[in-house]
């Protein structure tokens, strides 16, 4: 099967770019189509189909040169992988595990008390390290309360509780930073690259942030209806742990990265230089292969970057030389006049019609690949329209980050699931649920934001 999805992908673009089309180049329709089928049926990993623009895009004339290379050299995805490694340094010297420890110490040992704390400590980590990661680290702390809390009737329904709420608050943490979730940081890309519009690290979170927040206390409240209404036990006591001077270390680089992303603004205006979130996030990643640490050796060597990501950053690139490849092709503009009657639509129901769409489209392709395809579109649309471009552009990137209906959906959902205690048909009822939630929640805080 995996044979024959790579030949009818390869089908689809030379059949597509037969036809003679006035309104835009069938070529470029044909690799659009070529790339979203490998990236549902993945005969090659994501990451390599996020390569086709080079290895098709360019013999077929398809993109300039210099414009391919600005799509797979954005300075945002130097921003994210800066994000990497400042993660990277975090997992590496265990910081991560103090920082939930930490929170679920502070916010007690009750089944109510324990979700929320397994909730935040989640979110608040999903914020700054790549929301698989961050599932992987709590997975087995979850797995271990778990083990140790006493037996009582329900104890199976609070176990599933937890460890969707694991799933459910990496999606949701994500969001609220730039660096969060990957659809984030490339619709910013998207939006820089083909309508001028930067986006600061501080911009997006007064956006992200106000959802997450929203979000995570409906969820929240969510779990605690269905899976811990009527668990009862109380928890053995978390020994505090003090910071070693690694931590202490990375914890203080940290600290001051993100102080400086959220007052670069006010930082710009007393410099006689202008920095951006990329310099700032690159010039931390470096420091922690300056910095020493107790061992007489850097925070990070050259080897720790084996564990890093690279795969992403092509996905990241691939997908913003195809929205370039669809604008030079006109067939952006052409989907924006095919949409223009959406635009009698009330301007609520309009935004609740598109991010539905988006939401529930990510539980079936990668929402990168998804912000990909609709940003290029949908932000032509809101300029047609005369509407806000970040607000709409804003609004499709955070409903590609809350998929929970599947395991196939985003990584946190695969490995929770991977645990064996939850059946797929439980993380489809309750993930439909909060689907529909999380798809009215960002329609009304992007009219609120934008619209108000």
């Amino acid at each position: 099967m995996k044979y024959l999805h790579f030949i009818l992908g390869i089908a689809l673009f030379f059949g597509i770019r037969q036809f003679e089309i006035t309104a835009f180049d069938s070529s470029a329709l044909g690799l659009a189509l070529w790339m979203v089928y490998w990236w549902i049926t993945q005969p090659v990993p994501l990451y390599l189909t996020a390569l086709l623009p080079i290895a098709v895009g360019v013999p077929f004339a398809l993109i300039p040169n210099d414009i391919l290379a600005q799509s797979y050299g954005n300075q945002m995805i130097f921003l994210f992988l800066g994000g990497f490694i400042l993660a990277l340094g975090i997992e590496k010297w265990k910081l991560h595990e103090q920082i939930a420890f930490s929170i679920l110490r502070l916010f007690g040992r009750s089944p109510q008390r324990i979700i929320g704390g397994f909730m935040v400590s989640t979110a608040l980590l999903s914020m700054w390290i790549s929301n698989t990661a961050t599932a992987l680290m709590m997975l087995p702390i979850a797995m271990s309360v778990i083990q140790a809390i006493p037996r009582f009737r329900e104890k199976r329904l609070f176990s599933i509780g937890l460890l969707l709420s694991i799933a459910f608050s990496a999606n949701i943490g994500g969001t609220a930073t730039l660096i969060g979730t990957p659809p984030n940081i490339q619709m910013a890309g998207i939006l820089e690259q083909e309508f001028g519009m930067s986006i600061s690290f501080f911009e997006w979170f007064l956006i992200g942030t106000p959802f997450m927040l929203i979000m995570l206390l409906i969820t929240f409240f969510t779990v605690r209806f269905y899976f811990i209404k009527n668990a009862k036990f109380e928890m053995g006591a978390i020994e505090p742990r003090k910071l070693d001077p690694n931590q202490k270390r990375v914890l203080y680089l940290f600290l001051t990265v993100v102080g400086l992303w959220m007052g670069r603004t006010l930082l710009n205006d007393y410099m006689s230089i202008v920095i951006n979130d990329t310099v700032i996030a690159l010039s931390g990643a470096i420091l922690l292969f300056v910095l020493p640490s107790t061992e007489k050796r850097p925070l990070l060597i050259w080897e720790d970057l084996t564990q890093l990501p690279w795969g992403i950053l092509f996905l990241f690139g691939g997908g913003m030389a195809l929205a370039a490849i669809l604008a030079e092709a006109n067939i952006v503009s052409f989907l924006v006049d095919v949409m223009k009657p959406l635009a009698g639509f009330p301007i609520f129901i309009l935004l609740l019609v598109i991010f539905t769409v988006a939401l529930f489209a990510t539980e079936l392709m990668s929402n990168l690949a998804l912000v990909s395809l609709l940003i290029p579109l949908i932000a032509k649309f809101a300029l047609e329209l005369d509407l806000p471009l970040l607000g709409i552009s804003a609004g499709v990137a955070l409903s590609a980050s809350c998929a929970f209906m599947l395991p196939v959906a985003t990584p946190p959902n695969a490995i929770i699931y991977s645990s064996n205690m939850i059946k797929i048909k439980e993380m489809v009822k309750y993930g439909f649920l909060l689907n529909l939630i999380a798809s009215l929640v960002v329609t009304c805080v992007i009219y609120v934001l934008f619209f108000i």
